[in-house]
C-alpha cells in the first residue's frame, strides 16, 4: 500500500469530484482538480437535488425486463431507447438482464446501504464546513402510488428497506392535504420518508463545495484530458490544452465519461452507460411546495428549489455523446400537471444530464487492479449527489493508506 502521497490529481468537478478534492486536501495532500465544465455545471447541475438513504433498490431485478415493451411504447412513458444506438447499448442490457435476479438484489441493496448509511453525516460534515447548510432542507420525501395495486405489487422493496433500517410510513389523504395542499391524488396512496434531506441548488451546492476546497489550496484547472500514463512512481495526466500534469496518485470520477480514462489505464471499461435524464425548472410555478414529491408510478421527481420548482426524471438510453431530445422534457409538463393541477407551466427552462449507470447499480470506487496509484471514484448512477461526499472521504482515505472504513471488494472496478 502506497504510503501518504504529496500531489492528487481528481478528473471530474462534479458532486463526487469536488468532494473528493476537498477531502484530499483537507488530508494534507496538494490536489489539482480537472474538468472541462466549470464545478457542478454538468451533471451535477440538473439532478433533483434529492439525498436520499432509502433508495437501495437496484434497477434491475426479477421482472423488469417485462415491463419494458410497455414503457418503451407509451409515450408518457419513463423510458426511451434510441433504436439506431441499439448496437453499442446492447451489451450493457445484456448486463443489466445478467443482474436481475434475488441473490444480486440482496448483494446489492447490502451493498447501497453500506453507503447510504453514512450519507446524512457525512452531507452535514461537508456543509457544515463549506457554510453550505443553507442550501439544504431536512423535511423528508413524499412518495405516491397512482393505485393501491402499484404498491402492493412493490411491498417487496419495503420489506427490504425495512430490513435494512431505512424508515418509511403510509400517509393518509387528510395528513396529505395538510403536507402537500396543492397535489391531487385520487385513486392512490401516498408513503412519507423522513430521513430524505435535499438541496434547494444542487449545482449552487457543488459550486461552493469547490470554491471552498479552491480557496483552501486546491488547484483549479477548466480543460479536458486526453491522456492519462500511469507509472510505478506516479502519474502523467496530458490535456487537450497541451499541459502536462504530474502526480503521485490519481482520481478517476469523471462520471459518464470515466471509462473514456478507465480504458487508456486498464486496456478495457465497465459496463457503464450515460442513462439521460431531463428535467424542467419552473420560476414562477404558481404553486408553494414544501416536500419534494417522487411519483413511483411515473418515475420522476417534483422539487422545490430556491428560485421555484423542479420536475426531473425520465430515462433515455442513447450514446453518450448524442444530441437531446428536448421532447423528453416535455413529457414531464404533463406528468407534473397530473398530480399539481394548478402548476403554472408556461415558462419553464430544459435541461438534459448523463447520469453514469452501471449494469448493476453499484459504483465504482476503490484503487485500480493494474494500477496502484489510481482510485475509482464514479458510476453512481441517480446518487451521486446523495453519494458524493461520502465517496470523497472513502478516497481520501484510500490516498493515504488508511482502512476506507466500509468493504469496497463490491464496488471495485474487476468485479465483472
Amino acid at each position: 500500500m502506497i504510503a501518504h502521497s504529496q500531489h492528487c490529481i481528481v478528473i471530474g468537478a462534479g458532486t463526487v469530484g469536488t468532494s473528493c478534492a476537498w477531502h484530499l486536501r483537507r488530508a494534507g495532500f496538494a490536489v489539482t482538480l480537472v474538468d472541462p465544465e466549470l464545478p457542478g455545471q454538468s451533471t451535477s447541475f440538473g439532478n433533483c437535488g434529492c439525498i436520499s438513504p432509502n433508495q437501495i433498490i437496484p434497477f434491475s431485478y426479477p421482472g423488469v425486463t417485462r415491463e419494458l415493451p410497455a414503457w418503451l411504447f407509451d409515450r408518457l412513458g419513463p423510458l426511451v431507447i434510441r433504436w439506431q444506438h441499439l448496437p453499442t447499448l446492447a451489451p450493457w442490457f445484456w448486463r443489466f438482464w445478467r443482474a436481475s435476479n434475488w441473490d444480486n438484489v440482496h448483494h446489492i441493496a447490502e451493498s447501497q446501504t453500506h453507503l447510504m448509511r453514512q450519507i446524512i453525516e457525512d452531507f452535514a460534515e461537508i456543509t457544515d464546513a463549506t457554510g453550505t447548510r443553507d442550501l439544504i432542507q431536512e423535511k423528508g420525501m413524499i412518495n405516491v402510488y397512482d393505485t393501491v395495486d402499484e404498491f402492493k405489487s412493490a411491498q417487496w422493496k419495503y420489506e427490504l428497506m425495512t430490513r435494512h433500517d431505512f424508515e418509511w410510513e403510509i400517509i393518509g389523504p387528510d395528513e396529505l392535504r395538510i403536507m402537500v395542499p396543492e397535489l391531487r391524488l385520487e385513486k392512490g396512496m401516498a408513503l412519507y420518508y423522513p430521513q430524505w434531506w435535499h438541496t434547494v441548488n444542487p449545482g449552487l451546492l457543488t459550486g461552493r463545495i469547490a470554491e471552498s476546497a479552491f480557496a483552501d489550496g486546491v488547484e483549479w484547472l477548466q480543460d479536458k484530458v486526453s491522456r492519462v500514463n500511469p507509472g510505478p512512481v506516479g502519474v502523467t495526466v496530458s490535456t487537450e490544452s497541451g499541459r502536462e500534469l504530474e502526480a503521485d496518485q490519481l482520481v478517476v470520477a469523471a462520471g459518464a465519461w470515466s471509462n473514456l480514462i478507465a480504458k487508456q489505464i486498464e486496456g478495457r471499461t465497465v459496463p457503464m452507460t450515460a442513462k439521460r435524464g431531463y428535467h424542467l425548472h419552473f420560476t414562477d410555478p404558481g404553486i408553494e411546495l414544501e416536500y419534494p414529491v417522487t411519483s413511483s408510478t411515473r418515475f420522476f421527481v417534483i422539487t422545490p428549489m430556491h428560485d421555484g420548482v423542479r420536475i426531473a426524471g425520465t430515462a433515455e438510453f442513447a450514446s453518450l455523446d448524442a444530441e437531446p431530445d428536448y421532447r423528453r422534457a416535455q413529457v414531464l409538463k404533463e406528468h407534473g400537471k397530473h398530480y399539481l393541477p394548478n402548476l403554472q407551466v408556461e415558462e419553464a427552462s430544459e435541461w438534459m444530464g448523463r447520469r453514469p449507470m452501471m449494469a448493476d447499480s453499484l459504483p465504482v470506487m476503490g484503487r485500480s487492479p493494474r494500477h496502484e496509484r489510481v482510485l475509482y471514484a464514479f458510476g453512481h448512477g441517480h446518487y451521486g449527489l446523495a453519494q458524493g461526499p461520502t465517496t470523497g472521504k472513502i478516497i481520501a482515505r484510500l490516498a493515504q493508506g488508511q482502512d476506507p472504513g466500509t468493504d469496497l471488494q463490491p464496488y471495485r472496478f474487476d468485479r465483472f
